[in-house]
């Protein structure tokens, strides 16, 4: 026997005797929110005897620890026999299965999902949408092996996924790209599109105003633009999974799709559907950035506990930034359009005490337990590594571009460290740091130190400026402000927001109160703002509130408010090196 054959021979014998991983999904009766999964584990080696079970504690895309295994109402494992294996909880995610010498193990267990809005898992009599982490239990020594799936749809129902497979049978090479492939399970219309020869999938569930061959114009404008800033398009097929009810919102990215939230009526309003375009590019953008580019902290996934790291900002922040760079490079969105989102972001940036409280850095690495969990302390105390995290990251595209006179930007940046640090090889700040200076021979330690390290003042005026744009005051005289947030719900108008330092928050104000009266007058949050902006800075007012069901009257005073509302415009006398960079960051000409 020659040595060829004696290594395909042994490779052979080695794939034998991997075990073979199947799921089987079911939802019998969508109506109890119920689905039924099994498990087989079959060809198991002789060790270990016992097989450990985890439901992931969170999932990819949403940086916190759910309750993911509370969802699960019974579980029963049997061998290849059928006789019953006896098994344990050893930890609340770790269900702990004595097989003995059982080569072949099955387990059941139904789980109870009614959460679509989590874009976790969810199953009632109109759909089903599943989240793979939110759902199938793995064995970690086990995770790399490929898996199988069969779909059991209820009635008349069909599965839209990019998992591989035809029909309700699905494969995939491990555990990671499984559940990495949302499904959605039920009468969506699926719309198919191919954009340079790539197969993509439009997949509405609801009815609504939209119009599909709208949605796959501008979608194919998206992805073409997209595609050239990273310069390859790595996926064998893409599907877009739209939630279009009245209740829907947010969006999850994933490996080859996106699941996107939205209400049915906002496709013909320029505004709403310009927002709903904005969601669309920057899920999409992601399959670059976070699913295959990615902090080492995430590298690989430990779906048991957080996974910590500081550049979130990057991972989230940039490609907030670039979702809406790229809506003005396909033409979805005029460059005024763009102008004025920044003028409301710099006038949010220096309104939010948290940005000089929290660095950017610390922002992402305490997602777990601040910023995603939405704390009443976030606006005073923290940054936020989305938001910031997109100025940030145009504020250093801009600064790259004048250091180098607009010869490098932030997408050379990208698109190199893209090509170093493959899926499965993460970076760090400090590779990050290191490839700019690679690319651009400039040194971006301070700005890294002060913007995102620290909390320095971002320098909007300065570095707009490089690219022809000033920051001009809009009204002549400050508007009066208190520095309350309010929001209506139930009839009752509720303390949402009192900024640190501000007049309300000096008064007593807190979150929560319920806002009856402003000088004895009953009110709603649109006339608090109407009312105090219409006094004098210098004046008081008086708050009548509910709190703790107890009435009580605050004195407040009336105050400018700190930072001004602002138009950023073009410069009238623009050297040529501005309009150079303006219209390459833009691909818009300059007017």
């Amino acid at each position: 026997m020659n040595l060829l054959l004696i290594l395909l021979t042994a490779t052979t014998m080695t794939l034998a005797q991997q075990p073979t991983i199947r799921y089987t999904l079911g939802m019998s009766k969508p109506a109890t929110h119920l689905f039924e999964v099994e498990l087989t584990y079959d060809r198991l080696p002789a060790e270990p005897a016992d097989l450990d079970l985890i439901l992931p504690a969170w999932r990819p895309g949403r940086y916190v620890v759910l309750d993911l295994a509370g969802g699960v109402v019974d579980f029963s494992a049997v061998d290849g026999k059928g006789n019953a294996l006896p098994w344990k909880k050893v930890e609340k995610s770790l269900w702990r299965v004595a097989r003995g010498a059982a080569q072949e193990v099955k387990v059941r267990y139904t789980v109870f999902a009614n959460e679509f809005n989590l874009r976790t898992r969810g199953l009632n009599d109109a759909h089903a949408f599943v989240d793979g982490a939110a759902l199938f239990l793995y064995a970690e020594r086990y995770r790399s092996l490929p898996v199988t799936l069969e779909v059991k749809p209820y009635a008349g129902w069909h599965v839209t996924t990019g998992l591989e497979g035809i029909g309700t049978t699905f494969t995939a090479p491990g555990y990671d790209t499984f559940v990495d492939c949302p499904l959605e399970i039920g009468t969506q219309k699926d719309f198919s599109f191919d954009v340079d020869g790539i197969p993509h999938v439009l997949s509405i569930f609801g009815e609504g105003n939209w119009d599909a061959d709208t949605l796959v114009r501008d979608m194919t404008k998206i992805i073409r633009t997209t595609v050239s800033q990273w310069g390859d398009m790595p996926y064998r097929r893409y599907v877009f999974l739209i939630h279009c009810t009245p209740s829907s919102g947010g969006a999850t990215e994933h490996l080859n799709s996106a699941v996107i939230g939205t209400r049915p009526f906002v496709f013909k309003n320029a505004d709403s559907y310009r927002g709903f375009l904005s969601v669309v590019s920057h899920e999409y953008f992601h399959t670059w950035n976070v699913k295959r580019l990615r902090p080492r902290g995430m590298t690989p996934y430990d779906y048991t506990k957080e996974n910590y790291t500081t550049e979130l900002w990057i991972a989230e922040g940039t490609t907030s930034y670039y979702g809406e760079l790229i809506l003005v490079r396909a033409g979805l969105r005029t460059p005024e359009v763009f102008l004025e989102m920044l003028q409301n972001e710099l006038q949010a940036d220096r309104l939010r005490p948290g940005n000089a409280v929290q660095p950017l850095s610390g922002s992402s690495f305490d997602a777990w337990i601040k910023f995603n969990r939405g704390t009443q302390q976030a606006f005073n105390t923290e940054s936020d590594f989305y938001d910031k995290g997109s100025t940030v990251s145009m504020l250093l595209d801009l600064e790259i571009r004048h250091r180098t006179a607009n010869a490098h930007s932030l997408d050379d940046v990208l698109r190199t460290l893209y090509k170093q640090f493959p899926l499965g090889v993460g970076y760090t700040e400090s590779d990050v740091l290191r490839t700019l200076r690679d690319v651009t021979g400039e040194d971006f330690g301070k700005y890294f130190s002060d913007f995102v390290d620290g909390t320095q003042a971002l320098p909007w005026e300065s570095v707009l400026a490089y690219a022809g744009l000033k920051v001009m005051q809009r009204d002549s005289v400050a508007k009066s402000w208190i520095g309350l947030m309010t929001s209506d719900a139930d009839g009752r108008t509720k303390v949402t927001r009192v900024v640190a330092g501000s007049p309300a928050y000096e008064a007593g104000l807190d979150l929560g109160d319920e806002v009856v009266a402003l000088n004895g007058f009953r009110v709603r949050s649109a006339d608090i703002t109407d009312r105090t902006g219409e006094l004098k800075p210098g004046g008081k007012v008086i708050l009548t509130v509910f709190r703790n069901d107890r009435l009580q009257e605050f004195t407040v005073a009336v105050a400018h408010q700190p930072v001004p509302a602002c138009t950023v415009v073009r410069s009238t006398s623009p050297s040529e090196i501005q309009k150079t960079i303006y219209q390459d960051w833009l691909r818009s000409a300059w007017k």
